[in-house]
């Protein structure tokens, strides 16, 4: 019924998830893990196949790395694949329809994923917001068909629908704007550190506000080091950048967070400073209690029992 052509961590959670949801057949394919697994033709003979090939940013061409997508797409388009391809990766806004024209024969579909790497298969099994972009080459019939795939296995979820142009654009908008916060927070605890403020409890009286959310706020990150860092944000944030300067859009918001960042990542001495703070020792407390839902009451116990080191 469905094939993932990708098995890295988007894709091994999909395989994993529909595996466990029963969805059947289910083929797979990535010619780069385990030696191999699956074939290209297996995939085929499935009415959807999942995109969830890498787009690293590439420095010197100031863009994402498609070559994986365009490769697939391509062999797609000369066996003359009849179902839905649909791109999981992050891409630039008006990739899906720029591949449309470019493999007229093809029927391709944006649909982003919203997985953290360490977490990515309760992220996939539990989502709770499917978005779906339509490409210009596919009809009505076929997105009700991938909407009712989703449906049937994922009962519970808010499933939006979009043109293919709007749900790039929401999955770079959403990764850069968690870039920006994080480098804004960043900011604010060296300046809490600057004037003698305890950044946590600014940060916590912040949070009870209500209108800012508790997530991307932990300083340093969870690797230890100042601003953001990842698979993701870094070159989400790269690409996104880009693509305001390629179209003439002001962008001197993005230009500071990306500049600030890389100095911020680079300062070897700073990131070794604050590492040795007694306050970012319960930052990373907090910020694993952030990322992986721990109760409140256990981060407490372990200050009761003496155990933070």
């Amino acid at each position: 019924m469905a094939a993932i052509i990708g098995c890295g961590f988007v894709g091994g959670a999909m395989v994993k998830c529909f595996q466990m949801m029963g969805v059947n057949p289910l083929g797979k394919y990535d010619k780069y893990k385990d030696g191999g697994i699956g074939s290209l033709e297996e995939c085929m003979q499935c009415p959807i196949i999942f995109l969830c090939l890498p787009t690293l940013y590439d420095h010197d061409a100031r863009e994402y790395n498609k070559s994986a997508i365009v490769d697939t797409l391509h062999n797609l388009h000369n066996h003359q694949y009849k179902g839905i391809v649909v791109i999981k990766s992050t891409v630039e806004p008006g990739t899906t329809d720029a591949m449309s024209r470019r493999f007229p024969k093809l029927s391709i579909m944006h649909n982003p994923e919203f997985l953290s790497a360490a977490t990515a298969f309760d992220d996939f099994k539990n989502q709770d917001h499917i978005v779906i972009g339509q490409g210009i080459n596919c009809n009505n019939d076929q997105l009700q068909y991938l909407h009712d795939f989703y449906r049937r296995y994922f009962k519970e979820a808010e499933i939006s629908i979009c043109r293919s142009l709007e749900s790039e654009s929401m999955k770079s908008f959403v990764n850069t704007f968690y870039s920006v916060k994080i480098q804004f927070f960043n900011e604010l605890y060296l300046l809490c550190n600057k004037q003698g403020a305890n950044f946590n409890i600014v940060k916590e009286l912040m949070i009870k506000n209500k209108w800012i959310n508790p997530m991307h706020t932990a300083v340093p990150g969870h690797d230890g080091k100042l601003s953001y860092g990842g698979a993701c944000f870094p070159k989400d944030t790269n690409a996104l950048l880009q693509c305001m300067k390629k179209h003439n859009i002001p962008h001197s918001v993005l230009e500071g967070c990306v500049r600030e960042r890389n100095d911020l990542r680079n300062d070897s001495h700073l990131n070794a400073k604050i590492n040795g703070d007694e306050e970012v020792k319960s930052n990373k407390l907090e910020e694993m209690s952030d990322r992986k839902l721990i109760a409140k009451q256990v981060y407490d116990g372990i200050i009761k029992e003496g155990l933070l080191l």
